[in-house]
């Protein structure tokens, strides 16, 4: 059953009001079509994945900004400003692969955007 319908089927109930369901379906047709940008980040090591975590976009410059300022001053040593990063996250300019770090001993960091 479709989004529409549920809507349908809960003012039918009595579940919600039916101006409660003309909201939620004007919301409905606000709401961006297909599937949320999504920040994948996986962090590897000559022994296998280390990290591997998946995060809606929309939520992402939150969860970046949580990264301790010790990573951060590593980060900008190999070229990457996390702010300014973030601020294309945010923005929806930023696509596809944008971080893929490879240590000398192995490790490796990759951050998508998908």
């Amino acid at each position: 059953m479709n989004d529409r319908l549920r809507i349908l089927e809960m003012v039918k109930e009595g579940k919600v009001t039916p101006e409660e369901g003309e909201r939620l379906l004007e919301e409905l047709n606000r709401a961006p079509r297909g599937p949320a940008p999504v920040l994948r980040v996986r962090i590897l090591s000559p022994g296998g994945p280390k990290v591997q975590f998946s995060i809606p976009v929309s939520v992402a410059g939150s969860v970046l900004a949580l990264i301790p300022e010790s990573a951060r001053k590593k980060l900008e040593t190999r070229g990457i400003d996390l702010d300014q990063l973030i601020e294309a996250i945010r923005a929806g300019e930023a696509s596809g692969q944008i971080v893929d770090i490879k240590e000398p001993g192995g490790t490796s960091v990759e951050v998508t955007v998908e």
